[in-house]
């Protein structure tokens, strides 16, 4: 009986939760068996009656009678099971060891990111700062260039001043008691006869607002700069999806009949008339529609696809199940997430004010005239 027993595989003796030889086993309505303690523990975690196994849903909770049977043979085989290799061992362990390091490696993915964006930002505050100190200089050097022909101005209209009161004192009438000297009245005839010569104010001007763009110029090159960044990060970010790259292939049998299939299963093209095609449930028969062979049910992956100059065209993904006979709509509901382009309507700006609320959202939406509000 115990060799008999021995030549088993093991799986038949393994709990498929804890992956260890049955300890107490039960058998469950559907047939498959786990270790008591694992079963109890699983169902009270998922608060649900179901099997881990099959995920056979059972409306009431199945007696958990321990199957003697199983655990004796259970009990044997693990008595009469042949040692394992030592190699074996080493293999599993090696095995296990490099997957601790793939996991601490994408641990690690985290704190390379981290460092890549800290650099980032550091470079740019720093071009920040350095372009904030170069348009407070260069406003600074403007202020003082206009300080100094200001202050020119002021001394020449000061001057001008002082020679016009000048003029106007020695253009007085003298007191009765005083006799005009006859120096004065000459010199009060040239004054009148050839008056100095004053600069005509009207055309110096100053201007108001002399940085006006200064700051905004300066902003302009920032957002260059940061563009020129993302630019820079997208394609470091492409180079590294690229691993995820997937090759797929179209599936003819699955296309609509207007659509022709290229012999590399690459191209797709809309004929404007229906070929004669084979029947068959996975077809759409009533939109243009076609999937590509390959199917996916984790991780990522990434291709790309061809639009050029096309007016029209829809991408995406869709479940498996989803129903490709008649009329349907595609939405996410349905099965579908796409991307397309058509040829655009006229467009209208949009607007709602919502409901009321119980009069809380009375208020109005008031298109603004005013060039910006912010």
């Amino acid at each position: 009986m115990a060799s008999t027993i021995s030549l088993l595989s093991e799986k038949h003796f393994l709990c498929t939760l804890c992956r260890k030889i049955f300890t107490n086993p039960v058998t469950i309505p559907c047939g498959h068996s786990f270790c008591l303690s694992c079963l109890s523990h699983f169902w009270s975690k998922h608060m649900s009656r179901y099997c881990p196994h099959c995920k056979r849903l059972f409306t009431e909770r199945p007696d958990l009678s321990i199957n003697h049977v199983l655990a004796d043979v259970s009990e044997k085989y693990s008595k009469a099971r042949p040692p394992k290799e030592p190699e074996e061992d080493t293999q599993m362990v090696q095995e296990r060891l490099q997957k601790i390091e793939r996991l601490k490696s994408c641990l690690n993915s985290f704190l390379r990111e981290v460092r890549e964006s800290q650099k980032t930002f550091s470079a740019l505050v720093s071009a920040m700062e350095k372009s904030h100190k170069a348009v407070v200089t260069a406003i600074e050097n403007r202020q003082r260039e206009e300080e100094k022909r200001v202050d020119k101005l002021i001394k020449e209209l000061e001057q001008e001043i002082k020679e016009l009161t000048k003029d106007t004192s020695e253009t007085e009438p003298t007191s009765v008691n005083e006799e005009p000297s006859d120096e004065l009245e000459q010199s009060s005839l040239m004054h009148i006869l050839c008056p100095p010569e004053m600069k005509d104010w009207s055309r110096v001007t100053v201007e108001p607002d002399p940085c006006i763009g200064v700051t905004r110029r300066a902003l302009w090159e920032m957002v260059k700069k940061i563009k020129a960044e993302v630019f820079r990060l997208s394609k470091s970010e492409l180079k590294r999806i690229e691993k995820y790259t997937v090759d797929i292939y179209l599936s003819a049998k699955t296309a609509h009949p207007a659509l022709s299939v290229s012999e590399d299963r690459k191209q797709v093209r809309h004929t404007d008339k229906l070929q004669e095609v084979s029947e068959n449930p996975k077809r759409f028969d009533r939109v243009p529609n076609i999937l590509a062979k390959e199917s996916f049910s984790s991780g990522r992956c990434y291709w790309e696809v061809e639009v050029g100059e096309k007016i029209e065209w829809n991408l995406g993904i869709v479940r498996q199940s989803i129903n490709r006979k008649g009329k349907f709509t595609v939405c996410p509901a349905n099965g579908f997430w796409t991307l397309g382009l058509k040829a655009s309507d006229r467009l209208h700006p949009f607007f709602s004010p919502g409901r009321l609320h119980g009069g809380k959202n009375a208020a109005p939406l008031i298109l603004s005239s005013s060039f910006c509000s912010i």
